[in-house]
């Protein structure tokens, strides 16, 4: 497989016209597939999810709702790792028809170790591949997608020696604008970083895989 380049986007517009691109970038490699193996039609659904979650992601961007822009930056984590767990499995066709057709949970399927694909070890497993630190930001947006303190620092403001301001609103306030856009962009390229490992690395090396199987079956 080869490894996507994590590179920072800073401009806004730029992120989002990449984002929506994703989903003709999968086009690009959905259209090599002819003869169909269960590995494909895993990862169609897969990839088909993950695409599906581009339109809201960029409503949310726009209205700067970081709750919703990491709940969609944590399942597009999910499509990844479950993706890449075709490639710990003895036979990824089994793993695939356990998944799709015998309705497995993955977590209960174990690797060519041993080990249950339980999302902790799929995203460690993950980070050492990548060589980024998978683990730690999965459980840097799942803080904002489970309650905990952080959603009652998020309504309560110091305001005066004694006092608290408690804000409950569609909106954000104003003066945690740039926070918030801070916070988005940051999920953004996230978001987008995710998509492209999905589709041009892991998508992409499986589809390669293929074709030498039937190269090495025709001679």
């Amino acid at each position: 497989m080869k490894i996507i380049k994590n590179k920072f986007i800073k401009d806004e517009e730029e992120l989002k016209n990449k984002i929506n691109q994703l989903d003709k970038i999968a086009n690009l490699y959905l259209l090599k597939i002819e003869e169909l193996y269960m590995e494909d039609l895993y990862f169609m659904s897969v990839i088909d999810k993950s695409i599906k979650l581009i339109d809201s992601f960029l409503f949310a961007m726009d209205k700067r709702n970081i709750t919703v822009l990491a709940t969609l930056a944590r399942v597009q984590i999910d499509c990844v790792i479950r993706a890449f767990a075709t490639t710990l499995v003895k036979d990824s066709g089994e793993f695939c028809k356990n998944v799709l057709i015998d309705k497995k949970r993955i977590d209960t399927i174990t690797d060519i170790n041993g080990n249950k694909l339980k999302d902790c070890y799929l995203c460690e497993l993950l980070g050492e591949y990548l060589k980024l630190p998978v683990y730690d930001l999965y459980k840097k947006v799942c803080s904002f997608v489970h309650f905990s303190s952080d959603s009652f620092n998020n309504i309560a403001k110091a305001s005066g020696e004694y006092d608290i301001e408690m804000f409950i609103s569609r909106k954000n306030r104003v003066e945690d604008e740039k926070e918030f856009e801070r916070l988005s962009i940051e999920l953004a390229n996230q978001f987008l970083f995710f998509g492209l490992i999905l589709i041009e690395d892991i998508f992409a090396s499986w589809l390669q895989q293929k074709e030498q199987w039937k190269k090495d079956e025709s001679k």
